[in-house]
C-alpha cells in the first residue's frame, strides 16, 4: 500500500515538473519570438521586398493569441507593400 502511494506522488510530482518546464519555456518562447525578434523586424523597413524578415514566421505565430496573430499579419503586409513600394521606386 505504502509502495503505491509513493509511485502516485512520485507520478504527480514528475507531472507537475513537466507542466512547469513546459509553462516556462512557452514564456521564453514568447519573450524571444514576440517581444524581442518581432520587434527587432519592425525596427525599420527593409527596401528588399524578399528579406528574410518579411517572411511569415510559424514559430512567431505559435506563440501568439488570436489578436496578436492578427496584427503580426496585418503589420507583415504592410511592412511587405511598403518594401515593395521602395524597390519599384
Amino acid at each position: 500500500m505504502l509502495v503505491n502511494v509513493n509511485i502516485k506522488i512520485k507520478q504527480r510530482l514528475f507531472a507537475i515538473y513537466y507542466e512547469t518546464k513546459q509553462r516556462f519555456i512557452h514564456v521564453i518562447k514568447y519573450m524571444w519570438f514576440v517581444e524581442i525578434k518581432n520587434k527587432w523586424n519592425k525596427l525599420y523597413i527593409r527596401k528588399d521586398e524578399f528579406h528574410n524578415s518579411l517572411d511569415l514566421d510559424i514559430e512567431v505565430m505559435k506563440c501568439m493569441n488570436k489578436e496578436e496573430r492578427d496584427k503580426y499579419i496585418i503589420g507583415l503586409i504592410k511592412r511587405r507593400n511598403i518594401a515593395h513600394e521602395h524597390e519599384i521606386g
